[in-house]
């Protein structure tokens, strides 16, 4: 299945880039060269993107 990005609102498209971002996050703090608590990330949005981030932060943590 194939998905354009640019097809999507900017609303949806900042939400697909934080939950990318979530991602990473989450990959960094698993990993044992970097250690980097996820949360420490979440100052980088306000408001309800950086509610979002957390949210999809816990999604991420839960997958192994």
């Amino acid at each position: 299945m194939s998905h354009n990005l640019c097809s999507l609102t900017p609303e949806q498209q900042e939400r697909v880039e934080v939950e990318k971002a979530a991602a990473y996050a989450v990959w960094k703090e698993r990993n044992p060269e970097i250690k980097t608590p996820a949360e420490s990330e979440a100052s980088n949005y306000k408001g309800e993107m950086q509610a979002y981030f957390l949210q999809q932060v816990e999604r991420y943590r839960k997958i192994k």
